[in-house]
């Protein structure tokens, strides 16, 4: 009984693929046309992110090859010149415009537009979140701020770039972020973040000076 069973079932299932045969063919035309067109698309977009990968090396070759005699003149006109032609690559996604958002930030930072290097490390942070470019943005942006006298969002991104396990700069961002919270007066929280930071790291050098500077709140009463 049940292989007759078996069998009225498969013959059933025979028949429904026969008779919508002409369907499943459409179907299996459409995803195998799908998986060619994602192929070929990955394949071009690769191709493409090499290029202007590519491209930004040869903006930052041109920058620098050949620099050492050059008068302030002529390198204020080279780096016009560079960011002129990695301004296209700055609207690029992924790991290209984060790169050249990176490229671009770091010119005008040497120029002390700390107000366009802001803006550029924050391009960058926004394209590259997921990746180990984004704690370096933080960290760089924070600096920017400072240097414009906003200390809340230097803080801020000392405080993103601290978060980050994986940044290698961590202690630096983490006695950074203590170290504006301590210029702001909120003596409690910069003692914490010092504490927490002489806790995890003892014998790095960022934490040794987080050390003293918990010596010296101490000592001048702003902690217990």
């Amino acid at each position: 009984m049940a292989d007759y069973e078996e069998m009225t079932a498969s013959k059933k299932l025979a028949g429904f693929i026969e008779k919508n045969k002409k369907a499943f063919i459409a179907i299996l035309i459409v995803l195998v046309c799908c998986l060619i067109g994602y192929i070929i698309f990955a394949s071009v977009a690769k191709s493409n992110k090499s290029k202007n990968l590519q491209a930004l090396d040869e903006i930052s070759y041109e920058l620098t090859s050949k620099s050492s005699d050059l008068e302030d003149a002529e390198i204020e006109a080279r780096i016009a010149t560079a960011l002129e032609k990695a301004a296209p690559l700055t609207k690029k996604g992924g790991v290209v415009g984060a790169r050249a958002n990176m490229f671009c930030a770091e010119l005008a930072f040497k120029q002390e537009k700390y107000e366009d290097a802001a803006n550029y490390w924050k391009d960058a942070a926004a394209k590259a979140k997921k990746s180990y470019l984004a704690p370096i943005s933080y960290f760089n942006l924070a600096t920017c701020y400072e240097n414009l006298g906003n200390v809340d969002a230097a803080m801020e991104n000392y405080k993103l770039a601290a978060d980050n396990n994986d940044f290698v700069m961590r202690t630096h961002a983490m006695f950074s972020y203590g170290r504006i919270l301590e210029a702001k007066a909120d003596y409690a929280k910069a003692a914490a973040a010092y504490t927490e930071l002489n806790d995890n790291f003892p014998s790095d050098s960022w934490a040794k000076l987080a050390k003293s500077r918990l010596i010296s709140l101490k000592n001048e009463g702003k902690i217990e």
